[in-house]
């Protein structure tokens, strides 16, 4: 049957696909298993967007300021976004113990409050966007870094001691411009299927995501965990060209530097430099947070873009094909098939990075991952292109995409 050939060939595209990602996830691991150990370590920033994070800044904030990382060679700064609640009380309770330590005072409190390994930029400007929040509170961040290095991560997330130093580790030439970092989802003693799932997915992305910058072919980034070099944010416009969409402070950002220099992206295989963040609790939030991560696809390059629709197209004929058994039984074994197919491939990608990066508890939701897996693909995409024309909500805010 000509319907079943094709939805098995589109199987197989997508298992050589995922299975390249598995070549280059490989790749990654034995380069950063290979790399000699630094002896000067760069002096870093680490920027933290917060807005209404009064209950999880305080731990993001000590989880920074306890790395493991020379003395005096490692600087914080939160950003205050226009939050309505304590978060910046949070921040400054933990700012007044460093600067006590520090024996400094502040300097300049209409710009940003501190001197010491902890500062506060407060930005109420960003009432007035409509858009890009994020992007607007990391480049006034930016500004004030001093550090040669940028490493950003978010206000829920947790940093493991090692982070700064393996993130810092990654750059091993002056060539390298931008390292991409570990993430996964804090699931707590007793996941619910939803969040596993969640969990699953978002894992999924990020060890596909470490693939395609072992093949040279950069595609996907989390902004929980990325590192770049501050003059190449500057030599770059920082976000130009991308800011008036309101997400992609990351892989978008990667891509500029992927694309559009001559300079290296990595990706930080230390198994101890996992952060995590907490998944969403509650399906109105996880459809809010998917539009808003599918929106920015339009702005991918093209070879990205040309990946994305080969995948959705495999998909939506997976998906098509299911809804026909009924009426079209013969089908079943071409089902089957491509099902195998891309057991095969996100296998391949998933078994690996999890050993790498401890998460193996994750590979139990699997079988509820490959049934689920398309349709909700499709979904998200459909969520996507909807978000880009009526905006989603984020942080308490309604925004354009």
């Amino acid at each position: 049957m000509t319907a079943g050939l094709l939805l098995v060939a589109l199987a197989a595209a997508y298992a050589l696909r995922l299975g390249g990602w598995a070549v280059g996830l490989r790749r990654v691991f034995r380069e950063a298993d290979a790399r000699s150990p630094r002896f000067e370590w760069p002096t870093v920033t680490v920027v933290v967007p917060a807005r209404n994070e009064e209950n999880t800044i305080g731990a993001c904030v000590d989880s920074v300021l306890a790395q493991d990382y020379p003395a005096g060679r490692l600087e914080l700064i939160v950003v205050d976004d226009d939050s309505q609640d304590a978060t910046a009380d949070v921040v400054r309770s933990r700012m007044a113990r460093r600067l006590v330590e520090a024996g400094v005072d502040e300097t300049d409190p209409d710009e940003i409050e501190g001197d010491g390994p902890l500062r506060l930029v407060r930005i109420p400007e960003n009432r007035r966007r409509e858009r890009a929040h994020k992007k607007a509170a990391i480049e006034k961040a930016v500004a004030f870094a001093r550090g040669e290095l940028v490493l950003t991560t978010d206000a829920d997330c947790i940093v493991p001691p090692g982070w700064a130093r393996a993130m810092a580790g990654a750059f091993d030439g002056p060539e390298t411009a931008f390292v991409s970092g570990p993430v996964a989802y804090a699931l707590g003693d007793r996941p619910s299927l939803f969040v596993r799932l969640q969990a699953m997915d978002f894992f999924g992305l990020m060890a596909c995501g470490a693939g395609g910058i072992g093949l040279g072919q950069p595609n996907l980034a989390n902004g929980a965990s990325v590192a770049y070099r501050r003059e190449t944010f500057a030599a770059l416009g920082g976000f130009s060209g991308v800011d008036h969409v309101t997400s992609g402070d990351d892989e978008l950002l990667m891509q500029k530097v992927a694309y559009q220099t001559p300079l290296d992206v990595r990706f930080c295989a230390a198994p101890g430099a996992t952060v995590l963040t907490e998944p969403v609790r509650t399906l109105h939030a996880f459809v809010h947070q998917r539009r808003r991560w599918a929106s920015k696809g339009a702005l991918y390059p093209a070879r990205l873009q040309r990946m994305l629709l080969g995948i959705g197209a495999f998909f939506i004929a997976l998906v098509l094909a299911v809804l026909a058994l009924p009426f079209a039984p013969s089908l079943w074994p071409y089902v089957i098939a491509a099902l195998a197919l891309k057991a095969f491939g996100d296998l391949a990608v998933l078994v690996p990075a999890a050993r790498r990066f401890g998460q193996t508890r994750l590979l139990w939701a699997y079988p509820a991952h490959l049934v689920l897996h398309a349709p909700y693909s499709l979904a998200v995409a459909a969520l996507g292109l909807l978000g880009a024309s009526s905006g989603f909500e984020w942080k308490g805010r309604r925004v354009d995409r």
